[in-house]
């Protein structure tokens, strides 16, 4: 009988402790991910699927998925962007990024490029803007059904973005939380 309490009494502690030990996992986790790093740059989080309706309000419903375009990885920026790498076949890789109307954020890098030629053209009754300096760094940009949308690429060929647009243009969709 004695045993028996001592062997009831050894699991319920360890079930505690596993317990709080998950709890402050999850806690250090939050705590990572809502912090805003002091040196100003982006912070990010993994996801196994692009929904990220309870962390930022939002997800994204269609993404490309073929034999060009395969989806490798999805992340939230700074709680409030999305972010999806992309491999491109026979290519460069590139990344996409979407967020609700008038909250979409690009990395410094294409933000602030200098780029070489800046076109707008349309894709349906899409207007698209590409801007490209041929070897470096690659970028266009749409907006569509409340949605911002970017996709960019370091040291793209010249043709890789326009032949990839209609495919990003057509195949991508968000949903925004209904308040």
């Amino acid at each position: 009988m004695e045993q028996t309490i001592w062997m009831l009494l050894a699991a319920g502690f360890a079930a505690v402790s596993a317990g709080l030990a998950v709890m402050l996992a999850h806690s250090c986790h939050r705590a990572r991910r809502c912090a805003r790093r002091p040196d100003g740059r982006e912070t990010y989080v993994e996801y196994a699927v692009p929904e990220y309706m309870a962390a930022a309000g939002f997800r994204l419903d269609q993404l490309p998925d073929s034999d060009t375009l395969t989806p490798t990885r999805y992340w939230l920026v700074d709680d409030n962007v999305a972010e999806v790498e992309y491999s491109v076949a026979d290519s460069d890789d590139v990344t996409l990024r979407a967020a609700p109307s008038g909250t979409l954020t690009l990395p410094a890098r294409y933000r602030d490029q200098d780029y070489e030629s800046s076109n707008v053209y349309p894709v349906g009754d899409v207007d698209v803007t590409l801007s490209q300096s041929p070897g470096r760094e690659s970028l266009f940009t749409w907006t569509q059904n409340g949605f911002d949308f970017a996709v960019f690429a370091a040291g793209a060929e010249m043709n890789l973005m326009g032949g990839i647009s209609p495919e990003f243009i057509a195949g991508t969709s968000g949903t925004t939380m209904r308040r």
